[in-house]
């Protein structure tokens, strides 16, 4: 579901009229849909069973649209973009902030 989400994300971004938009929506809408069913499931039943199988095509679908050919380095800007800046830096960043100052 994150990789459709990240996709959305960055094929939107950059061409709000991709032809792949809509395909990729009924692909998160079917892994969102997998994901309740599987929570509203006992294992082993034929509900979790069928959650299963929405997942699996689901996933089938994604790999479907995607090829050797989608670039990667607009993705991961797409996923840094999100990430909180004002964030406190972690003790290890910190002091790799410091040691580059000096």
């Amino acid at each position: 579901m994150g990789i459709a989400r990240l996709l959305y994300r960055t094929w939107r971004a950059s061409n709000a009229g991709d032809t792949r938009l809509p395909e990729l929506v009924a692909i998160g809408k079917d892994l969102q849909a997998s994901l309740t069913l599987a929570a509203a499931s006992k294992p082993g039943t034929r509900r979790m069973r069928q959650a299963w199988e929405l997942a699996e095509l689901a996933t089938h679908r994604l790999g479907s649209i995607l090829d050797a050919y989608v670039g990667v380095k607009p993705l991961i800007v797409s996923a840094f973009s999100t990430v909180d800046e004002a964030a406190e830096p972690s003790e290890h960043e910190t002091k790799r902030l410091a040691r580059q100052r000096r």
